[in-house]
């Protein structure tokens, strides 16, 4: 920093230093009030920057080197002591540059140096040597513009330092970058200074000697955080770590951030990386890059742990999800169909895959494991079902026909019947496989008559030449039958009815007549035989038949 001679004002200054009780002990006017700092180097010595802390001093500036003596011999102790206690840290170079290569050197030497601290505060570019009074204004403003620039790139927060009349004889308004301006009086001529170097005779505690003491009416602790975001407003936010800008990806903590890699301006909503690692999108509003399941504007969408979206067929929690290609990867919900794989339903809730038995609306139906809706005869847990194809694999209840037969599935709960089933006051017979049947059915030992409609017959039935007569309980009748009209048969061990002849039961011969029916007290003739039978139609004479008289 530059060496002035005691002026009257200075002079002023230190009769109320001496006057003034505090730790801070150079008092400044009140249009200098705000946050003190000071700036050293290895004029200063060793320093207790506890002391320091506890004196009020909340920054300092620490010399770093020049080309000319390198690094400073105590700048990494004292940046060590002063984060130590809190105090923001800033660091400055001495220039020696004549051009702007030669400060871009002196930059690129600067962010070297300071690469292995967390350096919290402003980098300043210390413009006021002898060999640069000759350099005209447009070229000093351009070596400070490209000083700062280099610092910028890196994250930094850049500044110009110089005093008062070097700045007004060598600087134009060109300058695009905050101004630490040296003046020691009770004001400072140059507009817009972020901070005011007002003494170089201050005395501060933990420091041996003079030190340089500063002023700032800019918050550079709300402008260089240590991580998160700053927002300038008008769009222009930032990210910052480790109290650095930010530029392209940032993972903080396996958040993702991205920002842009000229400005520094963060990402927020979608973004394609053009380096085609993937399609990612940043929250507006905190910038993070989404991670899992993440609503958008109504639709939802899944970022794997990397932010990357992702898109078809994926497997979350147990359950399976459809994010559609077609719509940026946008969860699919309801049915959804492709015609070389085929159906599935994408619950409208949640969007997870249905599996097994569903109810869509008012329908049931069913897919497999895999999601793909089954149609036709599907058996789950033992029971079969008809999940119909003409109706969109609706669940089918009631009777069924097609080229294999006729089925029935049950009113309450759709399940394909088997067995003797009742349905609407009717019995019928269906087999293992469902498959209704027809005609005569052994059952359990008994014999069953089923009609052409499948209806369970009962009473007397004639089939093809024989009559038959079944039960109430329609099973098939054999020996003697007592019919439901008072009527008697007697059916045989294959359940044909006997008609037209006598049969031997418990020692007595009974006739049945061409009915069929049992023959009591009567004398008839049948066949060439003339029988008479008493009240239980046991015959009890017979004898042949007279011949029939010659027809003329």
């Amino acid at each position: 920093m530059r060496k002035f001679k005691a002026s009257k004002v200075f002079k002023s200054l230190a009769a109320l230093m001496l006057a003034v009780v505090m730790t801070v002990s150079t008092p400044i006017t009140a249009n200098a009030a705000g946050a003190q700092g000071i700036d050293v180097s290895k004029y200063q010595g060793a320093i207790n920057w506890a002391a320091v802390a506890q004196s009020g001093v909340t920054y300092t500036f620490i010399k770093v080197g020049s080309t000319k003596s390198g690094v400073d011999p105590y700048f990494a102790a004292n940046v060590a002591g002063a984060q130590a206690v809190g105090i923001r840290t800033g660091v400055y170079i001495y220039s020696y540059a004549t051009t702007v290569e030669a400060a871009i050197q002196e930059a690129n030497l600067v962010l070297q140096w300071i690469e292995p601290y967390n350096i919290n505060f402003p980098v300043a570019f210390d413009f006021e040597d002898g060999i640069q009074k000759g350099i005209d204004a447009n070229t000093c403003t351009a070596m400070a513009n490209a000083f700062c620039s280099v610092i910028a790139q890196a994250g930094y927060t850049p500044m110009l330092y110089t005093y008062t009349n070097f700045y007004k004889a060598h600087f134009t308004s060109a300058l695009a970058y905050d101004k630490w301006i040296a003046q020691y009086s009770d004001h400072n001529d140059i507009a817009g200074w972020a901070i005011w170097q007002y003494s170089s005779s201050g005395a501060v505690a933990g420091i041996s000697g003079r030190v340089d003491m500063n002023v700032a009416q800019k918050d550079y602790t709300a402008f260089i955080p240590a991580v998160g975001l700053l927002d300038l407003g008008a769009g222009n936010v930032y990210f910052f770590n480790n109290y650095r800008k930010q530029f392209g990806w940032v993972d903080v903590a396996g958040i993702k951030y991205h920002t842009d890699e000229a400005t520094g301006i963060v990402t927020t909503g979608w973004y394609v990386d053009p380096a085609g690692t993937g399609t990612y999108y940043f929250t507006p509003g905190t910038a993070n890059a989404a991670i899992g399941l993440t609503t958008i504007d109504k639709a939802i969408y899944y970022f794997n742990e990397a932010s990357q979206l992702q898109t078809g067929w994926l497997e979350l929690g147990g359950s399976t999800f459809f994010f559609d290609p077609l719509a940026n990867g946008a969860l699919y919900t309801g049915w959804w169909t492709d015609p070389t794989v085929g159906t599935r339903y994408l619950d409208t809730t949640d969007g997870h895959m249905l599996v097994g038995l569903a109810v869509i609306g008012k329908d049931m139906y069913y897919f497999n494991e895999q999601g793909l809706q089954q149609v036709g005869w599907v058996t789950v847990n033992g029971l079969t079902y008809m999940f119909n194809p003409n109706d969109n694999g609706k669940m089918y209840k009631g009777w069924w026909t097609d080229a294999t037969g006729t089925y029935y599935c049950d009113p309450s709960d759709a399940h394909r019947v088997s067995g003797l089933v009742a349905v609407d006051g009717s019995m019928y017979y269906f087999n293992e496989a469902g498959q209704m049947q027809v005609g005569l059915i052994t059952i359990g030992g008994a014999t069953y008559y089923f009609g052409a409609d499948g209806k369970m017959l009962t009473g007397l039935q004639t089939i093809g030449t024989s009559a038959y007569y079944f039960g109430a309980d329609g099973k098939m009748a054999t020996g003697l039958v007592n019919a439901a009209d008072g009527s008697v048969y007697y059916a045989g061990s294959d359940g044909k009815l006997i008609a037209g002849q006598t049969v031997k039961i418990g020692g007595s011969d009974y006739l049945f007549g061409l009915d069929g029916k049992l023959v009591i007290n009567q004398t008839i003739q049948i066949g060439t035989t003339l029988y008479q039978t008493d009240a239980s139609g046991v015959v009890v004479a017979s004898a042949p038949a007279a011949a029939a008289a010659p027809t003329k």
